[in-house]
Parts: C-alpha cells; sequence; structure tokens
C-alpha cells in the first residue's frame, strides 16, 4: 500500500467523526489569541476534516481556505463552505510547486496543526507555506514533540522501535523543527510548546496495548505542567510544539542536501545565491547544522 493509499483508506475510515478538543487545538487557539489574530485570509493546510476551520471561520472571522489531497476530506470541506484545492505535498516537487505558485502570496496566515510529521518531503511542505504567504506572513504550525518525556519512555520499553507506530515517518524536536523553518525562509517569532494533555494514547502503545497500566501510570505526567517551567526542561516536559513563524524576504533553501546542493549550484552568482549562502552560513555559525553533517561540510566547503 502507498502513503497515499494510506492516507486516504485512513480519511474514509474517520468518515464523518469529529474532534473539537484536540490538545493541540487548544494551544494553536492560545496563539492566536495571545497575537489577536483575526479576519485575516488564512490557509488550513492539510485540513482533514475542517474541525479547526470552522473554529478558524466561528471564533476569529478569518477567510479560510483548506487544503488537502484525500478525496473525502476535500468533500466534507466542500460541503462545509469552505474554498479548497488538492495538493500531495509528498508529490514530485515541481508539482508541490507548480500548485503553490497558483495562489503566490495570497495568504496571510497559515494554520496547520499535526500534519508535518506525516509527510515525508518536508521541504516542499515549508516552501509552499512561503510561496502562498504574503511578504511577513504567519505561519502557525503544530506537531508532536519527540523529546517529549513520554515518548522517551516509549521508546524505552519498546526497545527505540515505536509499537504500534505507523502513521508518523517524520520525528520532530524543537532544535530540528527550527533549523528547517530558518532554511526554507522563516523565523519563529513565538514558541508555545507546552504540556497540553495525558499521554493516554503513546502510553498505552508503550506499554504493549496494557491500557490499565496506562490509565495508572500517566497521572505521573501531570508533574510536566510544573516541571515544563524549570530552566533545562521544556524539551522534555513538553508533549507538543506549537510555534508561530514569520515569513522573511530570502529564498527558502531547503534542509535536505539532495535539493540543496543543486539548487545551490543553479543559483551561484545572482543575488539570490548570495542570499541563500548567507543564510546557511548564519545556520551553521549558530551551531544549528551540526545534525546534518553533509550539509554543515557543503557550507564549510563553500565558506572557504
Amino acid at each position: 500500500m502507498s502513503k497515499a493509499e494510506h492516507d486516504t483508506h485512513v480519511a474514509d475510515r474517520r468518515g464523518t467523526t469529529t474532534h473539537y478538543d484536540r490538545p493541540w487545538y487548544r494551544s494553536a487557539i492560545g496563539v492566536l489569541e495571545r497575537h489577536s489574530l483575526r479576519g485575516l485570509r488564512c490557509l488550513d493546510l492539510c485540513a482533514g476534516n475542517a474541525e479547526f476551520s470552522e473554529i478558524l471561520r466561528n471564533q476569529f472571522a478569518m477567510r479560510v481556505t483548506c487544503a488537502d489531497y484525500a478525496p473525502t476530506h476535500l468533500q466534507r470541506q466542500q460541503a462545509l463552505g469552505f474554498d479548497t484545492f488538492r495538493v500531495d505535498l509528498d508529490a514530485d516537487t515541481a508539482v508541490v510547486d507548480a500548485i503553490a505558485q497558483t495562489r503566490a502570496s495570497a495568504f496571510d496566515l497559515i494554520v496547520s496543526l499535526a500534519t508535518i510529521e506525516h509527510i515525508f518531503n518536508s521541504d516542499n511542505f515549508l516552501r509552499l507555506c512561503h510561496t502562498v504567504l504574503r511578504p511577513g506572513g504567519l505561519l502557525l504550525l503544530n506537531t508532536p514533540n519527540i523529546a517529549f518525556i513520554g515518548y522517551r519512555l516509549y521508546a524505552a520499553c519498546s526497545g527505540g522501535r515505536p509499537f504500534g507506530e505507523g502513521h508518523h515517518v517524520r520525528f520532530w524536536d524543537f532544535r530540528f523543527l527550527r533549523t528547517n523553518l530558518f532554511l526554507n525562509g522563516f523565523r519563529i517569532t513565538d514558541d508555545a510548546r507546552g504540556f497540553f494533555a495525558l499521554p493516554l494514547d503513546t502510553l498505552t502503545r508503550a506499554f504493549r496495548g496494557h491500557a490499565e497500566l496506562a490509565r495508572a501510570t500517566a497521572p505521573l505526567f501531570h508533574a510536566c505542567k510544573v516541571i515544563q517551567h524549570l530552566p533545562g526542561c521544556r524539551g522534555c516536559a513538553s508533549d507538543e510544539l506549537t510555534v508561530l513563524a514569520e515569513r522573511e524576504d530570502v529564498p527558502p533553501i531547503g534542509f535536505q542536501l539532495m535539493r540543496v546542493e543543486p539548487e545551490l549550484e543553479r543559483i551561484r552568482g545572482t543575488p539570490v545565491g548570495a542570499a541563500a549562502d548567507a543564510r546557511l552560513s548564519e545556520a551553521r555559525r549558530r551551531g544549528w547544522l551540526r545534525e546534518h553533517l553533509w550539509l554543515d561540510a557543503l557550507v564549510a566547503r563553500n565558506e572557504n
């Protein structure tokens, strides 16, 4: 089964079942309220059953467009009265870029919740966001925090192999997310990661389906509400990564070497190329490329 077939099957199984009180919805609502974001041209990217699209429209007066690629999701979004367009973010880069160009600078805000962990080609995802946002536009992004102590316990109990996992294809901590955003033309303006919900599902999988043991253990994680405020503990005590990032007027470079290297060659000697080199050098100077040794070495060679 291909990823597209898998995602379509999951969408069909969900049907019209809706959930309006997910932890990541609460974290995103907090950011919207804190920054008084209302009445904007908004793209809900990978909107699913459009629960949060409805929240954006009804609570924040947003003019919402939904994007997805599962037919079931698109049909529900349209039935709810939303403008929609189809995009498979794991499709060929040229295809995704062409779709993005049809909506260039069309939005003030992109909201994408619990999505990027399902996408292989995160550069496609972030470059599309950069293209369709106006200069200075905002990206509200959420994903589970793999550095969370609950996931560390999960890994320890499963011998390092996620038991019962199969729907997440990339795993993110704050550092990795920050670096990918930076290299794709974004600057984080609000780091809103925090602890939002007891990890019942994670613990159930960690304990190989023993739900009673998971229910007995989960209340211990209430301590994360306090631990997340201690120096140096925020990363391991936050279950959700929620960030607000501003689109900067710089070219999106990408993080994946197989794309970055030929792209740098293509634009070398141009003003855009100089801006890209400067962005990469800044990331290296900040120590943000240490987890990508090949890209770090490429930047070092170019600097010399």
